[in-house]
């Protein structure tokens, strides 16, 4: 618009002195004659030059403006505008003519169909995130130290667990140890375990609230891998009833005995803080020095968080993000452990083996979804949990705190 203004400024100063000009040229003669007559020549085709600038910009604004009514016939109509179009359009004025020809005291209705809305539409901004209640954090598979991910075309994890017996010892001059030691290698396997869930969805669903249907399709994949971290824990895997399940730590792991550790009623006034270093203990005595985790309800950690030691020292500390720790072993809460169990470990013992990362996968060769237009999405993943039989004694288990606490204290 402002070189449009600067255009037609400068035809108009161009026609005040085409008017000089000319007047110019009534007195003048020979030499200062043809000089004004070059003058008009080149003011002239400047002039022209200008003129097809200022044409140019006209047609671009026409241009632009019917852009502008194309885009907002896209963008649809004001229920205002529409009924504008609607009532003089010559269909509604023929249709009215035609029925107060019939009847003059005809009256005609035009009603917007509402009933599929709910709510004040015109004011209402949505959320399109999807609210459902909260759900456990994984608390037990993202804490493994071990495993790894096997090939396509394998579907067990196997390792070898040996045994050594030595003999080695004192003798005499020119004489050799007399008994050989020895060793034996036994080889171990285990099936991975299959997860699966599926999730019926509507074709309309994933096409109007497709917001929805992918919140369903996460919260599908989240409650199948809080499953899987669930039974990490205590799942019901084993070599002769259910070899294809997940084998769960609870089940691998060692029970706690005071007399094994060397401590049975050898506390006075004893506590939390003294049971965990007698589970900690028992892995010590068996070689396993590096207990870096506790697990427990969180009810028994409300419980026993307030405990303090002879000092008046709390037992449970927790650091500048909120994480808590006893005698400096990190502690993780889950509604998984039941209430009065406790079990402490050497996380780089524990092995989580997987076989392709979690897919979701979508069909309609499901039932008579095609008939339906329906979609049916379904999850997989293929994992196993292993704990090695040497080390499973550095998983120390506690099915009682109240009662191991009592199997510490002094007679």
């Amino acid at each position: 618009m402002e070189q449009k203004q600067e255009l037609l400024q400068a035809i108009e100063q161009y026609k005040n002195d085409m008017e000089s000009t000319a007047e110019k040229m009534k007195t003048a003669n020979g030499e200062e004659l043809e000089k004004l007559q070059k003058s008009l020549t080149a003011a002239t085709e400047a002039r022209d030059i200008m003129q097809k600038q200022l044409d140019g910009i006209d047609t671009k604004l026409k241009n632009w403006s019917k852009f502008q009514e194309e885009q907002k016939e896209k963008e649809g109509k004001s229920i205002y505008e529409a009924a504008k179009e609607l009532f003089h359009s010559e269909a509604f004025q023929a249709a009215r003519k035609e029925n107060f020809a019939k009847n003059p005291k005809f009256t005609l209705d035009v009603k917007v169909d509402t009933s599929a809305i709910t709510g004040n539409v015109n004011r209402t901004q949505q959320s399109y995130s999807v609210n459902y209640p909260p759900e456990n954090q994984l608390a037990f598979i993202v804490n493994f130290g071990g495993g790894g991910s096997i090939g396509q075309d394998k579907n067990r994890v196997l390792w070898v667990e040996g045994a050594y017996t030595s003999n080695v010892g004192y003798v005499s001059e020119g004489t050799g140890q007399a008994t050989a030691d020895s060793g034996t290698a036994t080889e171990k396997a285990r099936e991975m375990a299959k997860v699966s869930a599926k999730l019926p969805l509507t074709a309309e669903m994933m096409e109007d609230a497709d917001y929805f249907a992918t919140s369903l399709r996460n919260k599908m994949q989240e409650k199948s891998l809080l499953f899987e971290d669930g039974e990490a824990y205590d799942g019901d895997g084993s070599d002769g009833v259910n070899p294809k399940h997940i084998y769960g730590i609870k089940g691998q792991a060692t029970a706690f005995n005071a007399t094994t550790a060397g401590v049975a009623a050898s506390v006075d006034s004893a506590n939390i803080g003294d049971l965990v270093d007698a589970m900690v203990l028992q892995a010590e005595k068996e070689n396993f020095r590096n207990t870096n985790i506790i697990w427990m309800n969180p009810s028994d950690f409300f419980k026993f968080r307030t405990t303090k030691d002879a000092d008046g020292n709390y037992l449970f500390v927790s650091d500048v993000n909120g994480q808590y720790s006893i005698r400096g072993i990190r502690v993780v809460r889950s509604n998984r452990v039941t209430a009065g169990d406790m079990l402490s470990a050497d996380t780089t013992k524990l092995q989580y083996w997987s076989k392709r990362q979690p897919e979701i996968k979508f069909s309609q060769m499901n039932g008579t979804d095609f008939v339906d237009d329906a979609w049916t999405a379904v999850f997989f993943v293929r994992s196993q949990v292993v704990v090695e039989t040497p080390d499973q004694k550095s998983l120390i288990f506690v099915d009682d705190i109240d009662t191991a606490i009592g199997t510490l204290e002094t007679v």
